[in-house]
């Protein structure tokens, strides 16, 4: 089972996180203007190429369709501040032995997005991103992966700030999907009473 989370994270990096700040990186350390030049150049070529990133391990080979790494998707549910900053989607072509984890699919699309929430009272708080739900405009409603997603919820215990990704597998190809819509239930008290609304729906264009 652990080889199972390992091949897929080695898999599926996601790349959301990969090459943030990059660029900016390398205007802070370029002392002229043709250095300064030149670090833009290779930030706009790298840009241009990652969207055909592909990762290979154990589990197959997951080649990234999409991203988007600037979403400013923000909501205040009760004492939660929540956002969803970066998507992508990929088609992961899965190694023969590992299928069985994808009820026998040789191929999955993954849809993963990076999530954010912020506990900003004292008092403890439930909430669970990490079990939302998707559906896509091709038909499909998917629960979120809860073995493969980072762990982004649960109680938030005082003030706590909890960031990850969180990933749907859907049939659908990358190319297909233009948006997703994700539901997510609200943030309960510790006597299990809800403390914003019962649920929210976000929007998230997927389109290339």
């Amino acid at each position: 089972m652990n080889m199972k989370r390992f091949g897929l994270l080695v898999a599926v990096p996601l790349a959301l996180l990969v090459g943030c700040g990059e660029a900016d990186e390398l205007k802070t350390t370029a002392t002229d203007t043709e250095e300064v030049a030149e670090a833009e150049a290779s930030a706009a070529e790298e840009s241009s190429t990652e969207e055909t990133d592909v990762q290979e391990s154990e589990l197959g080979t997951n080649k990234i369709y999409m991203k988007n790494k600037a979403l400013t998707i923000t909501e205040t549910m009760g004492p939660i501040q929540f956002a969803i900053d970066k998507v992508q989607t990929s088609r992961l072509q899965v190694n023969e032995v590992y299928r069985d984890s994808f009820d026998g699919a040789e191929e999955v699309t993954v849809v993963a997005m990076n999530v954010i929430a912020e506990n900003t009272i004292d008092d403890a708080i439930s909430f669970y991103p990490d079990q939302g739900t998707i559906v896509t405009n091709t038909g499909e409603q998917v629960e979120a992966d809860l073995f493969f997603s980072d762990d982004v919820g649960g109680e938030f215990l005082g003030k706590v700030k909890k960031e990850g990704n969180v990933l749907f597998f859907v049939k659908a190809k990358p190319e297909e999907l233009t948006e997703v819509k994700f539901f997510t239930s609200g943030p309960s008290n510790e006597a299990f009473e809800r403390v914003a609304e019962e649920r929210y729906e976000f929007t998230i264009n997927v389109t290339k």
